[in-house]
């Protein structure tokens, strides 16, 4: 019965064997379409110096449970592969029909120009995976090459290349095309370089865009915030600068003194203000009790605080008026600027 078989599956050998002319290149799983089995097809390659005229394989096919559904030799006769020829891939090793999940071979004979050697003698070594380039990367690679089978990165090992369709060539093969997708080493490498090249500056440009924006958007607000809140600060403090309080309260001292006592009362915190009548006694400013005015010796210059006089208008309350006049409306400023940042940010920087 003749029937049309379609690529089910495919999966490149995931190793090579060191110092051999003949290496396993890759498995396919065919369906048929009118009976629904499945071919297994090997793929093999010459990478010798001479022709290679035949071939003897040993394979073992398996299910999904791991359990082996054939296992025999296979004999590839009347070949004429030349060095660099691929083969194998038109001639089913095995028929089945229950699904096949792998596929293990070992080479065993070769025939070079009729004569045998034995493949068996050879040693095995294990391949990386050939890395994935990104879709856009590999689509602008594509186009630039006109070859739609590259997909990978081109990579060199210590025994041999990957090209960018993901084919291996070992060292002992000494080309520089790939036989499997016909793409040059070298140009295909370049191609790639110059591709990654003009992507990194791309990044870099979009990111100084980002960044001027940002620059932009960002620190002038902040600025004019900033710049708000200290002029807030300035003038709710008032022109007049404004004695620090300095000196301690000790809690320890005589509670019997009266004068100590009236300190306490309205100075909670344990703190009074400096007494600087040592230097300057015009600009001296001391705490009094307007019951025991006879003790002094002279008029104090200023007074301040709960002893002052509630009919006389003093400093403090000339400042107490400046707060509650321009207290509310810096207030409201200074958080219509905070606002109006954080809406930039969210919206234009973010």
């Amino acid at each position: 019965m003749d029937q049309n078989f379609s690529l089910m599956a495919q999966s490149r050998a995931n190793y090579y064997t060191a110092g051999s002319p003949v290496q396993f290149v890759r498995v396919e799983l065919l369906k048929g379409d009118v009976t629904g089995e499945v071919a297994v097809c090997l793929t093999f390659k010459n990478v010798g110096t001479e022709p290679l005229t035949g071939l003897v394989v040993h394979f073992k096919c398996k299910d999904a449970a791991g359990q082996i559904l054939c296992e025999d030799d296979f004999y590839y006769e009347d070949l004429n592969a030349q060095p660099g020829d691929l083969f194998g891939s038109d001639d089913a090793v095995f028929v089945s029909d229950t699904p096949v999940s792998s596929v293990e071979t070992e080479q065993d004979r070769a025939f070079l120009n009729g004569r045998g050697v034995n493949l068996r003698d050879y040693k095995r070594v294990r391949l990386p995976q050939p890395r994935v380039l990104p879709g856009s990367i590999a689509k602008i690679l594509q186009n630039r090459t006109g070859n739609p089978q590259l997909t990978c990165v081109p990579q060199d090992t210590e025994y041999g290349w990957f090209c960018a369709c993901g084919a291996f060539h070992p060292n002992e093969e000494a080309a520089q095309v790939c036989s499997e997708c016909g793409g040059d080493r070298a140009y295909i490498k370049a191609s790639l370089t110059s591709i990654l090249e003009e992507a990194r500056r791309a990044a870099e440009q979009q990111q100084q865009e980002l960044n001027a924006v940002a620059n932009a958007a960002a620190p002038q607000p902040q600025n004019t915030a900033a710049a708000t809140a200290a002029a807030a600060q300035a003038a709710i403090a008032g022109e007049d600068e404004v004695e620090e309080p300095t000196a301690q309260f000790d809690p320890s001292a005589d509670a019997t003194n009266a004068e100590m006592a009236r300190v306490r009362q309205y100075a909670p915190n344990g703190r009074l203000f400096e007494d600087d009548a040592e230097d300057d006694e015009d600009e001296g400013t001391r705490m009094f009790d307007t019951d025991d005015e006879d003790e002094y010796d002279e008029e104090p210059k200023a007074r301040r605080g709960r002893y002052v006089d509630e009919d006389e208008e003093t400093e403090d309350d000339v400042m107490a008026e400046r707060i509650i006049r321009w207290a509310p409306p810096i207030t409201a400023v200074v958080c219509a600027l905070i606002v109006a940042v954080s809406l930039i940010y969210y919206f234009v920087i973010a």
